[in-house]
């Protein structure tokens, strides 16, 4: 009976969650950022290229999914958390979103956070000043690393799947300014997930929840008053440039570097609970092993042979909108137009040109992303897109492109009072 009795307060504390006010409230930023990415497709291309609904309704089924499992590890690990903790936690993560938005990220808070308690308990403990100071310093020498750790990791491990799993669909077209200055053409993988989740809290009182016998699978050095499952909704983003592969290329690869990254920082949090010293390693592998990530991610993007470029002959299509001929018949992003209806093409008028030739149907010769060629055609009706629902890579004629990278929040409000440039999405998680 006691294991159906934790498992009825483990999934009772998970359903709570739809009850909080900030689980609508994180639903509502999500939307707020799909709207805002519809918006910027338009302003590019003059057209939608994704669903706002669709994006929405896809994040939502996909975080509950996320919530459930990140609610079953951290429940079968023991990770109980503090939520003087997570208060920390959340202060400095905003405190460095101040500085970069890529800040935000709990690797950074959390490992900052642990490397200043193990400093902390490492100096001579402090035994005079203000009250207020002193309780800052007692609950940062109290912090509960192994725990945070294992949050950490979960939430990477979680992130990870998603991104497998969602993270190529439905990717942004941008044109983006090459190496040589020379625009190019590639896709902003950006999704957002709300995750509901149930977690165990320190108490201040006896234990309100019966445990197994069997749990936990890590050491409980926190847990001196009692546990409680509450509600713990939270929000995890993902952010990604493709430019030299291929958007499920790119969300694969980031994919298996956050599912390494997870285990291993969940092994070292694991192995901290038992073995104190292992926790400097955690803790420091949590910042600097997320940053060398990042960092490598964007080394791979600048040294890499960009795909989406115009070649010498024929139309390089970069991306097919939904619903439309082009998308009836099969194109793909990738594949080069070198015909159309017999007729040469190499400018987007000429393919405009082309199309008019015989408005009620378009024959089309294409050459594959490896070389070979292929036919397509289909009939044309009142109302379909004038390039069949094709968006072809930049030329030398494209005025509108993004700048890939992420600043401070400072710099873009600074941008937008003096009128600043050009969007600026972040492109890296």
């Amino acid at each position: 009976m006691t294991e159906l009795s934790f498992l009825f307060s483990v999934f009772s504390g998970l359903i709570q969650v739809v009850t909080h006010p900030l689980f609508y409230v994180a639903l509502l930023l999500v939307l707020f950022q799909y709207v805002r990415q519809n918006n910027m497709e338009r302003r590019m291309f003059g057209v939608r290229c994704t669903s706002v609904v669709d994006q929405f309704l896809r994040s939502l089924v996909f975080g509950v999914a996320g919530g459930l499992v990140a609610t079953l590890l951290l429940t079968g690990l023991g990770a109980v958390l503090s939520p003087v903790d997570m208060i920390y936690v959340w202060i400095v993560a905003l405190a460095l979103a101040l500085i970069n938005v890529r800040y935000v990220c709990f690797a950074y808070a959390g490992g900052l956070l642990s490397v200043v308690s193990l400093i902390l308990h490492a100096l001579p403990e402090l035994s005079g000043g203000p009250l207020w100071l002193m309780g800052i310093y007692h609950d940062l020498r109290g912090l509960h690393i192994p725990e945070l750790m294992v949050l950490v990791a979960v939430l990477h491990l979680v992130e990870a799947l998603l991104v497998r799993f969602q993270g190529a669909r439905a990717p942004l077209p941008v044109f983006v300014e090459g190496k040589r200055g020379r625009l190019i053409g590639g896709f902003i993988l950006q999704k957002f997930w709300v995750i509901p989740m149930g977690a165990f809290i320190v108490t201040g009182a006896g234990a309100s929840v019966d445990v197994p016998s069997w749990w936990p699978l890590m050491s409980l050095g926190v847990i001196g008053a009692g546990l409680q499952i509450v509600p713990v909704p939270a929000i995890l983003g993902f952010s990604g440039a493709a430019l030299t592969k291929t958007p499920q290329q790119t969300a694969l690869r980031t994919s298996n570097s956050l599912l390494a990254y997870s285990v291993v920082l969940l092994g070292l949090a694991i192995g901290s609970s038992f073995w104190s010293p292992l926790m400097w390693l955690a803790a420091l592998f949590c910042t600097i092993a997320h940053e060398l990530l990042i960092l490598w991610e964007m080394r791979e993007e600048q040294i890499g042979q960009p795909l989406y470029v115009r070649p010498l002959q024929g139309l390089k299509i970069l991306s097919v909108l939904p619903n439309s001929p082009a998308e009836e018949i099969g194109l793909l992003s990738g594949e080069t137009i070198v015909k159309v209806n017999g007729m040469t093409v190499s400018s987007p008028y000429e393919l405009h040109f082309a199309i008019n030739q015989n408005p009620a149907y378009a024959k089309l010769e294409l050459l594959t992303p490896d070389g070979e060629p292929r036919f397509a055609s289909t009939p044309i009706y009142m109302g379909d897109h004038h390039q069949l629902g094709i968006i072809l890579v930049p030329d030398d004629g494209a005025r509108q492109y993004v700048r890939l990278g992420s600043i401070s929040p400072w710099r873009w409000l600074w941008g937008r009072l003096v009128g600043g440039g050009k969007q600026t999405p972040s492109s890296y998680h």
